[in-house]
């Protein structure tokens, strides 16, 4: 559909969520060049130019703000472009994307930085740079961080490994307090996670797989806790997966640590006893942990440990996954079921408040690096989803819009349908029609 012909937007009869407040409400919201112009009990305008949606039964929220995301473009473009990368994100509800830097050639200088912005300005999503922290994610020498944040990058990571050297991650927080931008840790020791496949457990044992100790996050992360706290840098750890995580980073914030933290919906949704199937879906790092791990990560979403949700969306080709669990590659691709599993595990299953939900898919991540979005109000840029929270439907493999299938959820039954998808006020996703 041509999203440039809608300038006037009104959304009757919907309930609408105020994820900061924590509130849900049943209203109509009225958008005009790109803007939320108006919220109202009822609104009733007279103008034949105007795009009447009727959200009767559905509900109304920001738009999702997806602060993990692997692009691969540049380099790898048959996995993932960032235009694909965008329809799938439009068809999750996400309107912002945070990509990180390991791409190839990495995003390690202002031009790259640039390029990535300049391919995303017409892909109807907002995508935002993260630039890496070390010069071609090798762990050695410290990036250019002024001149990357001066090109657009929202944030530093060299996500997909981790600084092993101590020295220098501590003088990679002292640097980066000069420019306001969050770290973002992927937190990871080699020499615990090197050959393994799957968490370590009882599962492990018994399906013969290497495994993968929490050691490995749980080290990291204990040490980059304290080189924080005597720093004073802002560091946000990515994708956590054990209970000594949530642990620490609870502990870490009462002891007034500049520290937050999220969580991907796969690390919620599953525990090792699902790969019991070998599907090399869920083969991802750090890996799916076992029941006391999932249920510590849904209690730090309850408690307001964890601040955001994120996809942590890894396109692989075919090759990379359709072949024996030992030899295929750790990801999972995740926007376009970012938002229903989130709400399938948490709001369904363990009953909590979509309102919170809502906050950590929108306003939360956008908080942390420091963008507009996920929040509805008046004269706020209109990016909303809408959404049938109660429609169910079961994943499969042809429906995705990312090009490549590499899906954890392939199978599931999931709950909670995008049926509209509103980007600086253009409705660039229809359900059914794109």
């Amino acid at each position: 559909m041509d999203s440039n012909m809608y300038n006037k937007i009104l959304i009757k009869n919907g309930s609408i969520v105020d994820a900061q407040k924590g509130n849900i409400y049943r209203g109509d919201l009225y958008i005009k060049d790109g803007i939320i112009e108006d919220i109202k009990d009822v609104i009733e305008i007279d103008n034949k130019d105007i795009t009447i949606i009727d959200a009767g039964g559905l509900t109304i929220m920001a738009g999702l703000v997806d602060m993990h995301v692997h692009l691969r473009d540049p380099g790898l473009e048959d996995r993932e472009t960032i235009e694909s990368g965008a329809r799938a994100a439009l068809a999750g509800g996400i309107t912002s994307m945070v990509c990180m830097p390991n791409t190839s050639p990495v995003l390690d200088s202002p031009s790259l930085i640039k390029y990535v912005i300049d391919r995303g300005k017409n892909t109807g999503c907002s995508i935002y740079p993260v630039a890496a922290m070390t010069a071609g994610l090798e762990g050695k020498n410290i990036t250019g961080m002024g001149l990357l944040s001066e090109a657009g990058a929202i944030g530093f990571s060299d996500d997909g490994k981790a600084v092993a050297d101590s020295k220098l991650m501590f003088e990679i927080m002292r640097y980066s307090k000069q420019f306001g931008k969050p770290l973002i840790l992927h937190e990871e020791v080699r020499s615990f996670s090197e050959h393994g496949l799957m968490h370590e457990g009882k599962y492990s044992t018994k399906l013969g797989l290497e495994g993968i100790s929490r050691l490995s996050d749980d080290l990291m992360i204990g040490r980059d806790i304290v080189l924080a706290g005597v720093s004073g840098a802002r560091i946000h750890i990515t994708h956590i997966s054990t209970s000594g995580a949530v642990e620490m980073i609870r502990k870490a914030k009462t002891d007034g640590i500049d520290i937050t933290c999220d969580v991907t919906a796969h690390h919620l949704f599953f525990n090792d006893s699902h790969l019991e199937s070998f599907d090399t879906n869920l083969k991802v790092k750090p890996p799916i942990r076992d029941v006391r791990d999932q249920k510590a990560l849904i209690e730090g979403v309850a408690d307001g440990t964890i601040d955001a949700i994120v996809s942590d969306h890894a396109p692989h080709l075919d090759t990379g996954k359709n072949t024996t669990f030992k030899l295929a590659e750790f990801g999972t691709i995740g926007l376009e079921t970012l938002l229903a599993a989130s709400y399938t595990i948490l709001c369904r299953n363990k009953k909590q408040g979509f309102e919170k939900v809502a906050r950590l898919l929108g306003s939360g991540p956008a908080e942390i690096v420091g963008i507009d979005g996920g929040i509805i109000r008046k004269g706020m840029r209109a990016d909303i989803a809408v959404a049938d929270l109660e429609a169910g439907y079961t994943v499969k493999k042809e429906d995705f819009r990312s090009r490549s299938k590499n899906s954890a959820f392939i199978g599931q039954k999931l709950y909670g349908k995008i049926i509209y998808t509103i980007s600086n006020g253009k409705i660039v996703y229809e359900s059914g029609l794109n």
